[in-house]
């Protein structure tokens, strides 16, 4: 049998020992024989051996301090060597790579030596003729580092690091998959099934303990494991050696997740199973590096110090964990699932009319979330076409211009002109200032929001006070309450108007300092105002409706309420509460029951929070959808590619041209996100070839 490397390390250190002077020298010389003697003998012969030799110079009187201390040694090695049972049982591999460490972190620098940290880290290929040693060796070798004593199955130095050079018990030790293993590094092979593709080796320096400072110790048989480190699942909880129930939290229905476990006392294996325990099967287990394929209920179990593995310790029975695989969907995927249930249901009812329920916003929600069908935006088209024919005005109600400001979101989101309804310019009505108030702090929320959905020009009017944005913009600062929020009426913030508000300013967060500072404000108090579930409530009551409009609000700050702390109460974010609500098909009010007004603002909010996730424009900038009615190239919008186009780019280049957002969209030719001279030679490369 080969001499384990944690002895090897011992012999070293026995090695130096006997190169002093005096009288002792002659007993570390005539010793050795013994000590490999007692290796090779059976090991109740072994033991007796060494007590009877013990014993026998105990007599002679020759029993010096360091000769006890070798003999007390050696009688530690043969309890080590009494414990080597068979090793791990696992196939062969003809071709793959075992990671190999070699890394000394318990002699520094400073304190005298060559190096420290971490020396090696990589994959190494392994064939049917590698050892444990050999791997080690060849990770070395690629990187022009030295060593001694591989030959001789010991590492006495590595790239200039020996043995005792930090302390007398200093020197090299090894782990194989984190266990400090009971047999030589050369008797560790692929040919006999204990070293295959996915193992880890780690070469340590110890200079203290003769392996406590790195892990691996024979003062104690603990069995706990220190520390787990988890990938592709979330632990619910911190880890505690003396806990062994867990929960593992993943997102998907199912993930590659992996639990890799430090045990307290390296000179106890750990080992990682699916679903059942089973410490006699040596076939069944899963290497630290291997990943497991979990689903809802499926189990990691991780073994440390079972009986039935070898160890140079003797364990006391072993420690058992159990991590237990919930699936609970991201915020993200729960937001997308829900999206898809209610836009198939939205989808499957009657064709949408000019309507605060069941007209505008479920068109909306179904164009922004990209669920729309042709029939069903012709269908709502067709509807709104005779709707507004049937008004004989451009002006859709005398006093409340938010019938106007939400069809001209509906016909945007489709694709459609705004300007040419039945021969009627909706817009127009939003021209005049005096009308869109007159409806109170809703009409110039709403009659913003419409005008930068599509960065829509404000047309013309002989209308006495005339609309700016700027108008519209410190209208809606004005109406701010003193506690920073806004309302229908009263003096106290309100959700629901604050949430649309918000949504109105969002577009001049940056630009605005004014407006700036009245969003902030209003955040704070909205994030006051928040409740431990998550939600919001409004005149008394948590309801989705004012979930919704907050949710709207902050992704269209770019704000994703699921990982911003000001808007997480308890664990519970907005999307938490909306699900509270939610109903087959769609959301409820107060409760759980179907209700079309809460669906259709849910379903709306859920589009906006999934646009930001996936880094699209946010729910009301429309651009992106009017930007597809034009060619790429067309930069004034007329229809047509020409050298008009080029010389607006270079305009703007220049900073002589201001382009609108669909204008920007077009003049980006080469789709880089930057509009530079680059695009108008392209824009002149696509007349010329026209």
């Amino acid at each position: 049998m080969a001499m384990p490397n944690t002895v090897m390390t011992v012999a070293s250190d026995f090695a130096n020992l006997g190169q002093g002077r005096g009288a002792a020298d002659h007993i570390y010389t005539d010793f050795w024989p013994v000590w490999f003697c007692l290796l090779c003998l059976p090991k109740r012969k072994a033991f007796y051996f060494a007590f009877r030799y013990t014993q026998y110079n105990m007599e002679e009187n020759i029993m010096n301090k360091s000769f006890k201390k070798i003999l007390s040694i050696v009688l530690s090695v043969m309890m080590i060597s009494s414990l080597m049972t068979v090793s791990l049982s696992v196939s062969a591999v003809e071709d793959g790579k075992v990671r190999v460490i070699v890394r000394n972190d318990t002699y520094s620098v400073e304190n005298g030596a060559p190096w420290d940290g971490v020396l090696v880290d990589e994959w190494v290929s392994i064939d049917n003729d590698s050892t444990m040693m050999s791997a080690v060796v060849e990770a070395l070798n690629n990187h022009g580092y030295t060593q001694e004593g591989a030959e001789s199955n010991y590492f006495s130095s590595i790239n200039g690091l020996a043995a005792s050079d930090g302390g007398a018990m200093s020197g090299w030790m090894g782990t194989l998959n984190d266990w400090f293993t009971n047999y030589g590094f050369a008797d560790i092979t692929v040919a006999s099934g204990n070293l295959e593709s996915g193992d880890e080796i780690a070469i340590m320096y110890t200079s203290n303990g003769y392996g406590e400072d790195i892990g691996g110790t024979w003062a104690n048989n603990d069995t706990t494991v220190k520390s787990v480190e988890i990938t592709g699942a979330e632990l619910t909880g911190e880890f505690d050696p003396s806990v062994t129930d867990y929960t593992l939290t993943i997102g998907t229905p199912s993930a590659d997740v992996n639990v890799v476990p430090t045990a307290t006392n390296k000179n106890f294996q750990t080992r990682k199973y699916k679903n059942e325990y089973l410490p006699s099967d040596d076939s069944v287990f899963y290497k630290r590096s291997q990943t497991v394929n979990v689903s809802d209920g499926d189990k990691i179990i991780i073994g440390c110090g079972d009986t039935a593995w070898p160890s140079m310790n003797t364990s006391e029975g072993g420690t058992v964990y159990t991590f237990t695989v919930k699936y609970a969907p991201s915020a993200a995927d729960t937001v997308s699932n829900k999206i898809d249930e209610v836009a198939k249901y939205l989808a499957s009812q009657d064709a949408p009319t000019v309507s605060s329920v069941g007209g505008e916003w479920t068109v909306l929600g179904l164009a922004r979330a990209g669920k729309i069908t042709d029939e069903i935006a012709d269908s709502y088209y067709q509807n709104a076409v005779k709707y507004v024919e049937e008004k004989g005005s451009a002006k859709l109600h005398n006093t409340k211009s938010t019938d106007n400001s939400r069809v001209i979101l509906a016909l945007t989101a489709i694709g459609k002109d705004v300007t040419d309804v039945a021969s009627y310019n909706l817009l127009e009505p939003l021209a005049d200032m005096d009308y869109v108030k007159k409806q109170g702090i809703n009409g110039p929320v709403f009659a913003l929001i419409a005008l930068d959905t599509g960065d829509y020009e404000i047309p013309q009017t002989d209308a006495a006070n005339p609309t700016t944005r700027e108008k519209l913009v410190q209208t809606v600062l004005d109406a701010q309450v003193a506690n920073g929020g806004w309302t229908f009426f009263g003096t106290t913030a309100d959700p629901d108007m604050t949430g649309m508000a918000i949504q109105a300013l969002a577009p001049y967060y940056s630009s605005n300092s004014d407006v700036k500072e009245a969003i902030d404000k209003a955040l704070t108090v909205m994030s006051n105002a928040q409740n431990e579930n998550g939600g919001f409530a409004s005149w008394g009551s948590v309801n989705s409706e004012s979930c919704a409009q907050v949710l709207v609000a902050l992704t269209s700050l770019g704000i994703d309420p699921t990982n911003d702390e000001r808007f997480i109460k308890n664990g519970n974010t907005l999307i938490d509460a909306m699900m509270n609500f939610s109903a087959e098909n769609g959301f409820g009010h107060t409760d759980t029951t179907y209700n079309q007004m809460a669906t259709e603002q849910g379903f709306y909010a859920f589009v906006s929070f999934d646009r930001l996730v996936n880094g699209k424009t946010s729910l009301y900038d429309m651009t992106d959808r009017l930007a597809e009615n034009y060619t790429v190239g067309d930069v004034n919008l007329d229809g047509t590619v020409s050298v008009v186009d080029a010389t607006l780019v270079q305009k703007a280049v220049l900073s002589l041209e201001i382009l609108s957002k669909v204008s920007n969209i077009k003049a980006d030719v080469n789709g880089d996100g930057v509009i530079n001279i680059v695009d108008a030679t392209l824009i002149q490369k696509i007349v010329v070839n026209a």
